[in-house]
């Protein structure tokens, strides 16, 4: 293999490389934001003076809560989930437990690699088995020899390839992981190879390889949302963030403003026949002016300040974008207070946001269940187990729901069942994470309780 064939990368991972990378620090903000140049540079601004504003400027981020909101609605109810003939498997318990083998359990592992799907749009897990090979199972048990899971973002999955099965459904080939700056780790349906460049990236050496009787690309892939592109998934936050970075362009502007206003420039005549500076924009800064003009005197250009007025309200019609865009502008209805909307127009966007999360939800539940299948491959089994995740969010504002069943118990309705079942309602509102046996006793005393007129 050559250099160029080593570090050749997928069409799509070039096109989109840069886009991933801007979701991520857009997620993460902070110093990873403010090193991504995303703070662009005026005309005729001074060096010094870009850099200053690089140096002061602040990034209000929308686009990490929003994931984290839509991540803690995924995960919030546990998943139903059956391994079948797996579940007596010391191994696969321990696999249960320790995931990654870094500490993390499946579901937390799962959790943490959605979080990333929803930033990227799409990420890839890989089901490796160590190198050591062991004689029985009882040695395998003993020193915890089993099939790991590690988590592989699509900056670091350079190329890959599809085929067709017979059946005519396609399926990966070969996957190309950027382990480190000059190793790449390459899978295939019948083994793997580890290349690493040497010579100072000059020459590739096989570093080493092996064997599998999977049949498959040990490597599963979490999608966000589909895209309808094979290994694009949409990112909760591709609109979000560009509003984000605007935001962030606003408030270095209005910042600028603020202070050109507090410090005025000073203008004085220039001398005949020194030539003159090139212009420069900044409050530190002299202009120059022609002497012979009409009443050619120093003086201070102070800098308007009436384009404040119109930053602001570009950043608040920013910020009710982020939130109609994200599907939660029930929340920022329910924030601003100036701004109402119709129960109609909030019900469609609950139900919105709600498919959005069931499909989200669908995408994890494949996820994991591909996952298993290739564990129980590794170890010659199959699965035979189920995984359900949840397929319906509540979404609406529970303080809300409440008042209305209150409102409803106050009805005087003549049914001891409806009084009962409203009673049960508003204990499962106000108590969503309660024990199953509390909850079964609280249910048991609404029960036996005669309520007559309620």
């Amino acid at each position: 293999m050559t250099r160029e064939e080593l570090e050749k990368k997928h069409p799509d991972y070039e096109g989109f490389a840069t886009e991933w990378r801007f979701f991520l620090r857009s997620y993460f903000g902070g110093k990873m934001y403010r090193e991504g140049n995303y703070l662009l540079k005026h005309p005729f601004e001074s060096a010094s003076n870009y850099a200053r504003r690089k140096a002061t400027a602040y990034y209000y981020n929308y686009c990490g809560p929003i994931v984290d909101i839509f991540v803690a609605h995924l995960f919030r109810k546990p998943a139903v989930r059956n391994y079948g003939s797996l579940s007596g498997d010391p191994l696969f318990k321990s696999f249960l437990a320790n995931a990654d083998m870094e500490g993390a359990n499946l579901r937390q592992f799962m959790r943490e690699a959605h979080r990333f799907a929803a930033i990227y749009g799409r990420v890839s897990i890989v089901v490796d088995m160590p190198a050591l090979s062991v004689s029985t199972k009882a040695e395998a048990i003993s020193s915890d020899i089993r099939p790991y899971v590690s988590l592989v973002t699509p900056e670091n999955l350079v190329d890959w390839a599809f085929e067709k099965e017979p059946s005519g459904r396609p399926s990966m080939s070969m996957a190309k992981i950027k382990e480190d700056k000059s190793s790449y780790r390459i899978w295939t349906r019948q083994g793997w190879e580890l290349w690493r460049t040497i010579d100072n990236g000059r020459e590739v050496a096989l570093e080493g390889s092996g064997e599998h009787n999977l049949g498959v690309v040990p490597v599963v892939n979490l999608y966000n949302r589909r895209s309808g592109i094979r290994m694009l998934g949409v990112s909760d936050i591709q609109d979000v963030a560009d509003i984000n970075k605007n935001i962030y362009y606003l408030c270095s502007d209005a910042k600028e403003i603020i202070e050109n206003t507090a410090f005025p420039m000073l203008a004085v005549p220039y001398e005949k026949g020194g030539g003159s500076a090139p212009a420069e924009l900044g409050p530190k800064n002299i202009l120059q002016f022609d002497p012979e003009l009409p009443n050619a005197r120093p003086f201070w250009l102070e800098a308007p300040h009436s384009s404040l007025t119109e930053i602001r309200e570009w950043v608040r019609q920013d910020i009710s974008e982020i939130f109609r865009i994200a599907k939660m502008g029930g929340v920022k209805a329910t924030e601003d207070a100036a701004a109402p909307r119709s129960g109609v127009a909030l019900e469609l966007e609950y139900q919105q946001l709600n498919a959005a999360l069931s499909e989200k939800a669908d995408n994890i539940e494949q996820a994991e269940r591909e996952v298993c299948e290739i564990w129980a491959r590794w170890q010659g089994e199959r699965f035979d187990g189920t995984i359900d995740y949840p397929d319906d969010f509540s979404v609406r504002d529970l303080d809300r729901d409440i008042e209305r069943l209150m409102k409803v118990l106050g009805a005087r309705i003549e049914s001891v069942t409806f009084g009962k079942e409203l009673q049960k309602s508003v204990v499962r509102s106000v108590l969503p994470k309660i024990q199953d046996e509390v909850k079964d006793r609280i249910m048991e005393e609404i029960d036996g309780k005669n309520l007559g007129a309620v």
